[in-house]
């Protein structure tokens, strides 16, 4: 397959980014993090001509789910890692200061335990269990390409103290930054940017 196209819209109040990941032949796509605001999300979906196939979460935290109600429709699989799955069905923390909580949602279809290769819905992907930030956090790979929540920040990283650990973070970014080779970062929030990069000046990654 031919690289990915990739398009960004910030949703919700946190400004989360949300991300649509295109086959570029064919109009098949995947949707990773739908936080809030479906109507932004389905206009970029419509700008680019693309059709999502498929649901990625990073994590359970409520600013990059929110909209997954609203976008699964009724043949649209959603995938997060298995400790993380409770947060699409229960109420949590969140809710009391949240204008908008539709949950509880149906459950994922997919769940992942484990770092590995996956195809789901015609896509192929590697996956990286990044706890820390949440228990459930993770990493999507594609090729080059490296979607990594709120694990990994331009210069920063995800905080700790909303039901994270943050032994575990340095212990996912230890891991992060031992990959060989290099990866264009697509993160939870703020801009892009490179592993190789992050490895220079962000002083979490430096430190851990």
């Amino acid at each position: 397959m031919k690289d990915m196209l990739v398009s960004r819209v910030e949703v919700g109040s946190l400004r989360t980014n949300c991300y649509i990941v295109k086959n570029p032949d064919s109009r098949d796509a995947i949707v990773i993090d739908p936080g809030s605001d479906i109507t932004v999300i389905q206009d970029a979906l419509h700008r680019a001509d693309a059709i999502c196939r498929l649901i990625l979460l990073t994590h359970g935290h409520f600013d990059h789910i929110l909209a997954v109600g609203d976008l699964r429709g009724i043949n649209i699989p959603v995938a997060i890692h298995e400790r993380d799955a409770h947060m699409l069905t229960e109420r949590d923390m969140f809710s009391a200061i949240i204008p908008y909580d539709p949950r509880p949602f149906e459950p994922a279809e997919y769940t992942f335990s484990k770092e590995g290769e996956y195809s789901i819905a015609g896509f192929d992907f590697y996956v990286i269990p990044t706890p820390g930030h949440t228990p459930g956090s993770v990493c999507y790979v594609f090729d080059g390409m490296m979607f990594t929540g709120d694990t990994l920040f331009k210069q920063s990283i995800g905080r700790t103290d909303l039901g994270g650990d943050e032994a575990q973070m340095m212990r996912s970014l230890r891991a992060l930054r031992n990959l060989p080779g290099d990866y264009e970062i697509f993160p939870g929030h703020d801009a892009r940017t490179t592993l190789s990069e992050e490895r220079r000046r962000n002083p979490y990654l430096i430190n851990a």
